[in-house]
């Protein structure tokens, strides 16, 4: 009894910790500047405003000068967002596959130590290569483009990408492609209408961890990107810290808007998501 007393208080406990800011955070977007400055803080918005929203669309004079234009440029950092973290989940998907595959049904020397070279790249701390890879984007002329920012989540991702979806393919069984290859398929053929559709589990769970990787992700955008034609949601949120002035409801709103998207995407995909990591962690 008592320890399932304990197991619930540390489960609400737990509840808590990852609720309560994001609630504080949505509360506080409804919120005028003074209430949410004053002191004891207010649980519910006295007088309820939808302005902070309506902001990023038609910013007032003294609001177009918070954060270098922060405000204006929210709706089109939430753009950009979206399109590297989908593209950067695409390129996973397709990269990762082909790779997984090879490492799930072919036998060769090497591979198990080639996938713990894949996952040790992944220690490496991003300070130490920003660097090489700002020079590197810099030589190809892709410096404040969307292809800069793939290319740098791609490597992110992808070593987590093929082990996830290596472990996932193992538990699908060979007589299945035996049989497709008996009805003449060949092999794509086969990926596309056995293999795939099968794995549909493990490649949603590699695709939401990709986008995820893209859509967090800070210093690399910051370092990369420079105008609001590639700046991400995480830089510019980070623009309404300025030194003249914080507007912390600004602020607040900015934060909803960076976390929907990717909330909405999980909640929909949760089951699959569950079923893939757990399918791989079992039986991989």
């Amino acid at each position: 009894m008592t320890k399932k007393v304990v197991l619930y208080v540390l489960a609400i406990g737990f509840a808590l910790y990852l609720v309560v800011p994001f609630y504080w955070i949505v509360n506080m977007s409804f919120m005028h500047e003074a209430d949410a400055a004053s002191v004891p803080p207010h649980f519910l918005p006295d007088n309820p405003t939808a302005d902070n929203y309506v902001s990023f669309v038609n910013p007032s004079a003294k609001e177009a000068l918070v954060g270098s234009n922060a405000v204006a440029d929210t709706p089109f950092a939430v753009l950009n967002s979206l399109v590297v973290a989908f593209s950067t989940a695409v390129v996973n998907l397709v990269l990762g596959t082909f790779a997984a595959y090879s490492f799930s049904r072919l036998q060769f020397r090497g591979s198990q130590v080639l996938l713990i070279v894949y996952l040790l790249t992944r220690m490496v701390p991003g300070i130490a290569i920003i660097i090489p890879f700002y020079l590197v984007m810099r030589t190809l002329d892709l410096l404040d483009t969307y292809g800069a920012l793939i290319l740098s989540y791609t490597t992110f991702a992808l070593p987590i990408t093929i082990w996830i979806l290596k472990d996932y393919f193992r538990t699908i069984p060979l007589e299945l492609e035996d049989a497709a290859r008996v009805d003449r398929c060949g092999w794509f053929r086969m990926m596309w209408t056995v293999f795939l559709p099968i794995s549909a589990p493990g490649l949603v769970a590699a695709a939401i961890f990709s986008f995820m990787t893209a859509w967090n992700e800070f210093m690399f955008a910051l370092f990369m990107t420079s105008t609001i034609a590639s700046q991400t949601i995480p830089v510019i949120a980070a623009n309404f810290a300025t030194d003249v002035e914080t507007q912390v409801t600004m602020m607040a709103a900015a934060g909803v808007l960076a976390v929907v998207p990717p909330l909405v995407l999980v909640l929909i995909c949760q089951r699959l998501i569950v079923q893939g990591m757990a399918a791989g962690s079992v039986k991989g």
